[in-house]
């Protein structure tokens, strides 16, 4: 399994840090998060139990290999 790591921050803070890193004033580690939530709640809601019954599905879908 693949360790994924995510982000939470306010939507400014995300957006300033976005914008840094397009300006060349930051430089992001290999280890800093590269999905971001505004909040545990908006992480929680995409890892309900459906949305990891699909994701499963996209998954393993040959589709997708």
């Amino acid at each position: 399994m693949k360790v994924i790591n995510i982000g939470i921050a306010s939507q400014e803070k995300i957006r300033e840090r976005m914008l840094a890193i397009a300006k060349g004033e930051l430089k992001p580690k290999a280890s800093d998060p590269k999905i971001w939530f505004t909040s545990m709640r908006s992480l929680s809601q995409v890892l309900s139990d459906e949305n990891r019954a699909l994701l499963d599905v996209i998954r393993t879908s040959p589709a997708t290999k």
